[in-house]
């Protein structure tokens, strides 16, 4: 079984109709997850906000109180006051799509998640908070040692890799489109890779089955040597050729053939998956997307 976790006061986490990130993409995603073939195997869970507490799992005391009073962001992540409470609500999800494993669910969904741009005294990429370190923090606390985050967002999952580049707890694999073309440029190159933090960038122009070829026979490689307890995926879809995002030519075809291999690694090495939203702009597409993969999952793992 699936765990949906969405709430309307979700949709406060928006930062207006001007601005790529609009709360519409993640209802129109719940939307299409609750209409798929696959609804009866999935059950809607009401999200709680985090805590101040969790919050500095991974932030900074200092940030969290900028961002209460709306002195944190930047031109591309304007943070007002009244994005505080959205912020930690949206946090907050992933911890409760994290208890839901702990309750007996193979796969937990958070649309409204993936900020993993944040660092921990600072907003950027669109992102407050950043829910995947927290919540891989968090899981940890409840009892799963061995986190594996895997990031196919077009952009690096540079605030993620920062959390845990010398934590030989985390696992962190990210494939994105090449840092040399696109934000956050400074970090996600191959050169940076380590025992536990894996960075795959695409070039543009790059051919979908070469990316395939590449990702297929990485991920299954680090999760028989790694083992993870649990896994976390931000699965961001701003790499489709048709997102306004994205320079690369990755399909449905793309999204669809990583979640099946991830889905079946973690069918047969039992561990259960956190699904987490990222980017995705051209809504529509987005929603479809985040359903196929959403599916895949909740199939494999029936």
């Amino acid at each position: 079984m699936t765990a949906l976790v969405w709430g309307d006061e979700l949709l406060k986490y928006d930062f207006g109709s001007y601005h790529p990130l609009r709360s519409e993409r993640c209802k129109l995603g719940v939307e299409e997850i609750l209409s798929s073939e696959k609804s009866a195997l999935i059950d809607a869970v009401e999200p709680r906000y985090a805590t101040e507490n969790e919050l500095e799992l991974f932030h900074t005391r200092k940030y969290i109180e900028s961002v209460r009073k709306g002195t944190a962001g930047d031109i591309d992540t304007p943070v007002s006051p009244d994005l505080y409470e959205p912020a930690k609500l949206s946090v907050g999800a992933t911890l409760t799509a994290v208890d839901e494993i702990v309750e007996g669910y193979d796969i937990s969904v958070n649309i409204c998640g993936g900020w993993h741009h944040a660092f921990e005294d600072r907003a950027r990429g669109f992102c407050i908070f950043n829910d995947v370190v927290i919540g891989a923090r968090y899981a940890q606390r409840k009892g799963f040692k061995k986190v594996m985050i895997i990031d196919w967002d077009v952009h690096h999952g540079d605030g993620t890799q920062r959390a845990f580049y010398n934590d030989e707890s985390v696992f962190t694999i990210s494939i994105h489109q090449h840092p040399s073309t696109i934000y956050p440029y400074r970090t996600g190159y191959e050169s940076e890779n380590n025992e536990y933090n894996v960075n795959i960038p695409i070039m543009p122009g790059e051919d979908e089955q070469e990316v395939l070829k590449r990702v297929l026979s990485e991920i299954p490689l680090r999760i028989r040597s790694f083992k993870p307890a649990l896994m976390i995926i931000q699965m961001g879809v701003d790499g489709h050729r048709d997102d306004p995002m994205s320079s690369l030519n990755l399909t449905d075809r793309f999204y669809e053939s990583v979640a099946q291999i991830v889905a079946r690694c973690s069918k047969n090495n039992d561990f259960p998956v956190v699904l987490l939203g990222g980017g995705g702009f051209n809504f529509p597409k987005t929603a479809q997307l985040w359903r196929n993969m959403v599916e895949i999952f909740t199939e494999e793992k029936a």
